[in-house]
């Protein structure tokens, strides 16, 4: 809220701003027509802005006029709470940090470099973001087969899947609703020794400092572990794959880039770790008999290279949260590491824990840990160092695939279920139309893919 003080610094600086945007010039020398084609799309916190943008082949420079008013004008939007001017801006622009729920009001005017304004376009008013994940779009689809994972990698989305599929998509903002294109890179090549060269790929991780891209999976659809790597020594990134050594024999479900490198888990038991996504060292999780002794505790497990095979410790998914590495399993197993090595497994308040498959956080009034799986059941936690998961069985609810955070929760699964919550304790039911395998939250809006290689959104 704004203090007397403040309001008062603020319509002082606003009205500087102004005169710099040539507002209050009485000469027409040089003044550009109002720019035109304005339109402005609401989203989740956001906006998206487009006009004829003209700046590209001339010395046009555009200047966005802003207030939380239903109808804002040149006269009177330096009044309304949330009064601004940004430039130069070019189109599209999507202005983000806006309050969902609360109306806006924008224009534009236009100078010839720091010459005089011309005139305003018309008010877009009434302009009310909202939030995402009710109603979702069906995208061009992205390949035939089923697509297990999207990330997002080299400014671009990646989406990996069955039979080695890569697919890449981009997004353009220029309507101002997101359209995404797809186009296959391909699939991943065989592993040496492999007698089939289209594994199934199950989760993917970026690192923008090497760079270099890790997806890993399933060979041969024997339960063998495959991992590629793809560098920024190519054109296109995301086009040229090599071949790895996992140095295990088990399906590799998840991978996460932390502060030891990339952590990948999956079937009995195995961790493999890799500083650079190249060379990888293969672990078995274990009981830590010393840490429990040390700890006078019984959660406390291992990742080691000696360690041998356990069937009963299947993890199907990995995420770095707060800088901590989160996996998640079969049978309600939820454990944690800052190292990929030293691992302690968490206590679910669950008499049939559920297969878990996907774990994030969010923030709703206090921090928020979830994590989702098979019958409709959720487990959440708001301080997992000390806490025990607290299961929430979620009428309705399927098989849920994945689960991420952007503005609210969003949990997506079989028969396109999808479902919202604030606090990851009350869930809305709305349908994405098919089968999602995971979901990602990308400036303002969620997107899935999953069987079929259908790509949904929701912005």
């Amino acid at each position: 809220m704004f203090t007397t003080r403040s309001r008062a610094v603020a319509l002082a600086t606003l009205t500087s701003l102004a005169l710099l945007a040539g507002c209050g010039s009485s000469s027409n020398d040089n003044k550009p027509d109002a720019p035109t084609g304005l339109k402005v799309v609401p989203g989740d916190g956001q906006v998206t802005i487009t006009w004829d943008d003209q700046s590209a082949t001339s010395d046009l420079r555009y200047w966005l006029f802003k207030a939380q008013a239903e109808n804002a004008t040149r006269d009177d939007y330096r009044k309304y709470p949330e009064a601004g001017i940004i430039a130069p801006v070019t189109s599209p622009y999507i202005l983000s940090g806006l309050t969902n729920g609360l109306p806006y009001s924008f224009f534009l005017n236009a100078t010839h470099g720091n010459g005089p304004a011309g005139g305003e376009t018309p008010t877009a008013g009434n302009i009310i973001p909202r939030q995402s994940g009710s109603v979702w779009t069906t995208n061009v689809a992205a390949g035939a087969g089923n697509l297990n994972h999207v990330s997002f990698a080299y400014s671009r989305f990646l989406a990996v899947g069955d039979s080695g599929a890569v697919q890449v998509g981009t997004v353009s903002w220029a309507t101002g609703t997101p359209v995404l294109t797809w186009a296959s890179a391909g699939t991943v090549p065989a592993l040496a020794g492999s007698a089939s060269s289209q594994p199934k790929l199950y989760g993917a991780a970026y690192n923008s400092t090497t760079p270099r891209t890790v997806t890993v999976g399933d060979l041969d659809g024997n339960g063998k572990a495959a991992i590629w790597t793809s560098d920024g020594s190519s054109t296109n990134y995301l086009d040229q794959w090599v071949a790895r050594s996992s140095n295990t024999t088990s399906a590799l479900h998840g991978i996460a880039l932390g502060s030891v490198g990339f952590v990948a888990v999956g079937d009995s038991g195995a961790v493999s770790i890799s500083a650079d996504g190249v060379t990888w060292t293969a672990y078995r999780l274990t009981v830590d008999t010393a840490a429990n002794t040390a700890n006078n505790a019984t959660d406390r497990y291992t990742a080691s290279a000696s360690a041998a095979a356990d069937a009963s410790i299947n993890l199907k998914s990995i995420s770095v949260l707060n800088g901590t590495y989160y996996a998640v399993g079969d049978n309600g197993w939820i454990i944690t590491s800052s190292d990929g090595i030293s691992w302690r497994k968490h206590t679910v308040t669950a008499s049939a824990p559920a297969n878990l498959t996907s774990v994030t956080y969010g923030y709703y009034n206090e921090a928020i840990y979830l994590a989702v799986g098979s019958d409709g059941k959720v487990y959440r936690n708001t301080d997992p160092s000390t806490l025990a998961w607290t299961e929430i069985a979620v009428p309705g609810m399927g098989d849920m695939k994945a689960v991420a955070h952007g503005s609210r929760f969003m949990a997506v699964g079989a028969a396109g279920q999808a479902w919202v919550s604030n606090d990851g304790k009350t869930w809305v039911a709305t349908s994405t139309g098919a089968n999602e395998n995971s979901v990602l939250w990308y400036s303002g809006g969620y997107i899935a893919v999953g069987d079929g290689g259908n790509v949904v959104t929701s912005y």
